[in-house]
């Protein structure tokens, strides 16, 4: 028996056990209402070793994107933050220094596996959605969680979800902003927005490195620079090829802010005026679709979280922190408080209230 189908066995009674959802106690509000971090990762330790193993260059290409320095400053950021991946106990003290009474966990960005044959692509998503069930259950309180799916194979994919929110309880899926370099809009997956849509399951976009790291190895710029470009990709995908008239109920939320796009619409919206190849799919501006997508607050200045208000609206954006990330934000809470102009409605919208809608979260 190999090391992916005894990990597999391991969880059966947990996965059985996550059906029995027990009700949560109450929650400690402390600032009158509950904070909902909606950007959080942890890692599953026995994924993370067949991954190691198995994938690409031994890392999702990890070695083709960075340099090796990069590389090697990066695992000793890893095994620094090990704990706070692994253990519920680490994270929950954090939690409660940030100011945090309910986190989303979603798994880390390196389990999406779509690299695998589709059946351990289903088998290791599998693992990592019973995991995430499992801490879940035991610290109800505290924690809601996102799975993942093996978008590799389309029907195995709406399975897992279907199994996600059926059984385990979860509420969404994270994926990546794109599949093997094919763009979320494609085709191809229109079944997968069709029944995320038809359960109204919220769907989050969180890329994964860059599929070009040729002019991004240095400087850490495959993260900083190329991150935000994969999410305006996904966005721009998604807009284009006419996923979002096509299924105008869906529930999309897309990490950092939403990338670039939001901030230059106006070069899509004069190329739509003047190229007809912009509107093969699309009857209305590109900057008209910004209000289909919800944003989390990962953008670290807050003259952009006040631009991207502007933009979208304050019924679109969820408190997020990118735990337990080096690039995530210390003091979430603090970040949205202290930003003036906002009113005290607009704070409580993003600091629970959203997320609790987006997530189908009752108190």
């Amino acid at each position: 028996m190999g090391t992916l189908d005894r990990t597999a066995n391991s969880f059966i009674e947990m996965k059985k056990a996550s059906r029995v959802r027990q009700k949560a106690p109450a929650i400690i509000r402390r600032s009158g209402y509950p904070t909902i971090d909606f950007h959080a990762h942890i890692i599953v330790p026995e994924v993370n070793d067949f991954i190691r193993r198995h994938s690409v260059d031994g890392g999702v290409g990890k070695q083709r994107r960075v340099s090796k320095s990069s590389a090697a400053f990066q695992k000793r950021q890893e095994r620094e933050n090990w704990s706070k991946n692994t253990d519920p106990k680490v994270r929950l003290k954090d939690m409660d220094r940030m100011g945090i009474d309910i986190q989303v966990l979603t798994p880390n960005l390196h389990h999406y596996c779509y690299w695998a044959k589709p059946e351990d692509g289903l088998r290791i998503s599998g693992i990592v959605n019973d995991h995430i069930a499992g801490i879940v259950n035991d610290h109800s309180d505290r924690f809601v969680g996102m799975g993942t799916i093996p978008l590799q194979d389309v029907a195995k994919a709406t399975r897992e979800m279907d199994r996600c929110i059926n059984e385990l309880d979860l509420k969404g899926v994270i994926v990546n902003s794109n599949v093997n370099q094919r763009e979320l809009g494609e085709t191809t997956f229109r079944r997968f927005w069709a029944r995320a849509e038809k359960l109204g399951v919220t769907v989050y976009i969180h890329p994964a490195g860059f599929t070009h790291p040729e002019r991004l190895q240095k400087y850490f710029l495959w993260n900083s620079v190329a991150q935000p470009l994969e999410e305006t990709l996904a966005m721009s995908s998604l807009i284009y090829e006419g996923v979002l008239d096509a299924f105008p109920r869906l529930r999309i939320c897309i990490a950092h802010g939403g990338g670039y796009l939001p901030y230059y619409t106006g070069r899509a919206d004069r190329a739509y005026e003047t190229r007809p190849e912009t509107r093969k799919n699309i009857d209305k501006y590109p900057s008209q679709y910004l209000r289909s997508f919800f944003y989390d607050t990962v953008v670290y200045n807050r003259d952009m979280l006040m631009f991207l208000l502007k933009k979208v609206g304050d019924n679109r954006i969820v408190l997020g922190t990118d735990y337990p990330a080096f690039l995530g934000e210390e003091d979430p809470v603090g970040f949205v408080n202290r930003a003036r102009g906002i009113s005290r409605e607009t704070k409580e919208k993003i600091l629970w209230r959203n997320a609790a809608k987006l997530l189908k979260i009752k108190f």
